[in-house]
């Protein structure tokens, strides 16, 4: 029986898994459990995880995909007792003491959700610092920020198992944009949040074949589905305010797809934005001339932007 698990999918990540797993055991956590889901590596990640001996528990299969094996790391981590869980990304890792004081505040204040600070390392080894949030934070707030571009990732959230069970876990439908789908979710079951100053998680965009870079048509078809979903959820509740932010990250999914030649996946996503009554061209006020005077598809095919 564990109080708390970090449940770590792992696809072809032998490079960076090994610094995930180090900076939970730095954390001396008391009733923890590491459970690390290999999804058909091809790499070296299995004798990496296999090098830390009985601190981790390792499960493996064929790759289905991210959200399937956090789905099977959280089933794992139920079925040992675990009150909370934190998804930590195989090439992330925390700062200092992340896991610890998250428990104490969820505890605490009866939460929901925990978020630590978030920060960004990029493929020049940068730091960039991102102090969002403060105490208690209501999900229309979070939602908004998260909209703004002030989003937090897994690696960053405690949730209660409770609560993560209520809402439906991570839908394995998705190869991309499934942290949104399932953050903004999450918020429309108003959960109680609260913001940990203790510590950080460490976003490290290391990865170039990672999917949330891909501009393919099963990644930006994921991300129409993700953003489709929520605005689905959103309607009739006080969510809805955000329907234009939620429109316009569709607008850039449409582009995306005519950039890349995908004219039936932007002829779709346009015909959802028409059906919602959105009617703006986001961009520079030249795009937005052209755009709407012969329409995106045509201005994209004539300039490739």
């Amino acid at each position: 029986m564990t109080k708390s698990a970090v449940v770590i999918p792992c696809f072809n990540a032998a490079a960076w898994i090994g610094r995930a797993i180090r900076s939970v055991l730095d954390q001396s956590v008391s009733d923890l459990k590491i459970i690390v889901v290999d999804d058909g590596s091809s790499d070296n990640s299995i004798a990496a995880i296999e090098d830390f001996g009985e601190a981790v528990i390792l499960l493996s299969g064929p790759n289905r995909g991210a959200c399937h094996a956090r789905n099977k790391g959280f089933r794992k981590a139920v079925e040992m007792g675990a009150e909370y869980v934190l998804f930590l990304d195989a090439d992330d890792y925390h700062e200092g003491p992340v896991l610890d004081p998250a428990i104490a505040i969820a505890d605490q204040r009866n939460a929901d959700l925990i978020l630590a600070n978030m920060h960004i390392e990029t493929e020049g080894n940068e730091i960039v610092r991102r102090p969002l949030y403060k105490g208690q934070i209501d999900p229309d707030t979070f939602f908004g920020g998260w909209m703004a571009g002030n989003y937090v990732n897994p690696s960053a959230i405690l949730w209660r198992c409770s609560f993560l069970e209520k809402i439906g876990l991570w839908n394995e439908g998705l190869a991309r944009a499934q942290d949104l789908e399932i953050v903004l979710r999450a918020m429309t079951f108003e959960p109680v949040i609260w913001k940990s100053e203790h510590g950080a998680a460490i976003h490290a965009q290391v990865n170039a074949n990672s999917i949330s870079r891909s501009q393919s048509e099963r990644a930006l078809r994921s991300r129409f589905d993700a953003v489709t979903s929520v605005l689905d959820r959103c309607k009739g509740t006080r969510f809805s305010c955000h329907k234009p932010a939620l429109c316009t990250e569709l607008y850039h999914i449409a582009r995306a797809a005519f950039r890349a030649n995908l004219l039936r996946l932007g002829r779709e996503v346009l015909a959802v934005l028409s059906a919602e009554k959105f009617s703006d061209h986001p961009g520079t006020q030249f795009h937005a001339m052209a755009a709407r005077a012969i329409g995106l598809e045509t201005k994209v095919r004539l300039w490739r932007a």
